[in-house]
């Protein structure tokens, strides 16, 4: 039998979504007592977004929601009134500093491990590298993990990778045939680099010399109206030309409202469909917020502002040579192309690697989180959540029709993505635990678990038990 229920690779905002999420459900305990292995790689839980020198683009009441909730686990209730949690309080409506975002987040994963600490069967591993995972013949996960030059193997019912994203700006095609591995750029900052406070310091030194030269901003993302913002905020950005910081973008964004009642009031146009069914908000999932939402406000000369010249926009609609000469010129170029899924390798059961969707920068998971293929399956004891996964969030959870692109929110990590990936490795754990006792297969089991009327979907096709399944669309609900 494998030592753990479920393994957790990565301790950061995706890995401790899970998590949080069955805490706010009262049922954490009962999980970490069939045995959880969360893996981090530093020595504290919570993430590294204290790196980066921007506010966050969400309001302080996201952060502290998780610690609000009536079933709570009852160990991480003192945490509402420790200092951090006050200060968060003082941008509930606000948009608290990553800074403080990142102390909020070490300050509930410091309540975490006090419950890892309170469970002798699960167990957290900080200080340690994952550096691969193997699919077993049977159905279980089998993570190698490394500390201090010593490797272990941990065997779990399940695996959540939670590694982060990576942003790969090089091959993203500017314009058909075209990318920046094309050109001989001066400078050039991928938005996760820039918006660190260190690549702040840098930028602003290359802004103070930069003379006529452009800052050119490539994307339409939250990330390329953030880093607009973030550069005029910069002491040396004060001495910039009219129209010197770029912003090439293939379309204009989409902009988030509260209501359609505000959007109109702010002369934003809107359709039905890009208003969430759930809460009535505008472009709740695809919308920019906080300062970079601001900056587009600016730009587009809302009511209530003042544009700041030193930034345009431009379509990018250039001839691929006019557009090497224009990215060549800039003192400085900033590609904002959003993230891929960092993930482990895998291997099947025999020890051959398994191709994943993620390997090729394209969706890393499906509708259930469940890590894809690079053929369109997915595996069935491997899930993965966090930036970069691709995931798109089913009708029920809510968001605009019109949205096509992936959920980066912590809000959804910590409750409706979180608690369908906990839902999910726990059913599958209880499913396993009954074959095993059973001397079944899993497939005839299937069902039969406690866990199982958790979910209104469609039961699983039975027909063949295998480490992998296709997509299909799958309908979850969180309790009440």
């Amino acid at each position: 039998m494998p030592t753990f229920a479920t393994i957790i690779v990565g301790g950061g905002p995706g890995g401790l979504g899970p998590l949080l999420a069955a805490a706010q459900q009262g049922t954490l305990e009962g999980w970490l007592d069939a045995g959880v292995a969360l893996i981090e790689r530093t020595e504290h839980l919570g993430g590294s977004l204290g790196r980066f020198g921007i506010a966050s683009d969400s309001l302080g009441s996201s952060y502290l929601e998780c610690l609000e909730a009536v079933k709570l686990s009852p160990p991480l209730r003192p945490l509402r009134d420790h200092a951090v949690a006050r200060e968060m309080e003082t941008y509930r409506y606000g948009f608290p500093p990553l800074a403080l975002v990142d102390r909020y987040m070490r300050l509930l994963g410091s309540g975490l491990s006090a419950m890892f600490d309170n469970h002798s069967v699960s167990r957290l591993y900080r200080g340690t590298n994952a550096t691969r995972a193997r699919l077993q013949a049977e159905g279980s996960v089998t993570v190698e993990v490394e500390r201090d030059g010593e490797t272990t193997m941990l065997t779990a019912h399940s695996a959540v990778i939670a590694l982060g994203g990576r942003q790969q700006w090089q091959e993203r095609e500017l314009v058909p045939g075209f990318t920046l591995k094309d050109c001989s750029l001066r400078r050039v900052m991928p938005s996760d680099s820039l918006l660190q406070t260190s690549g702040l310091a840098a930028a602003s030194e290359i802004i103070a010399r930069a003379g006529g030269r452009r800052i050119l901003i490539l994307g339409g993302s939250h990330s390329a109206y953030a880093a607009a913002w973030a550069l005029t905020q910069l002491p040396a950005a004060a001495g910039l030309a009219e129209g010197q910081i770029e912003i090439l973008q293939r379309r204009p964004p989409k902009v988030f409202y509260p209501d359609a009642q505000a959007a109109a009031a702010d002369q934003y146009l809107t359709e039905p469909g890009d208003i969430c069914p759930r809460t009535g908000r505008v472009h709740r999932m695809g919308g920019l917020r906080g300062f970079g939402r601001e900056m587009w406000r600016q730009l587009a000369h809302r009511p209530g502002t003042v544009p700041d010249p030193r930034v345009t926009t431009r379509l990018l609609s250039l001839p691929a040579g006019q557009l090497r000469a224009l990215l060549e010129q800039a003192a400085l170029v900033v590609p904002c192309f959003g993230y891929n899924s960092s993930t482990l390798p895998v291997l099947d059961a025999s020890g051959a690697p398994v191709a994943l969707s993620a390997d090729t920068g394209s969706v890393a998971v499906g509708d259930d989180c469940r890590l894809l293929l690079g053929d369109g399956r997915a595996l069935d004891s491997v899930f993965g959540i966090g930036l970069g996964t691709g995931y798109r969030p089913p009708a029920y959870m809510g968001g605009e029709p019109n949205f096509d692109g992936q959920a980066n929110s912590l809000w959804l990590y910590q409750n409706d993505i979180g608690a369908m990936v906990h839902h999910e490795v726990r059913r599958l754990s209880s499913e396993r635990r009954l074959s095993a006792a059973l001397r079944l297969p899993v497939a005839l089991v299937r069902g039969c678990s406690p866990h199982h009327a958790y979910s209104s979907r469609q039961p699983h096709n039975c027909s063949e038990e295998s480490q992998v399944r296709p997509t299909s669309a799958r309908q979850y609900r969180t309790g009440g």
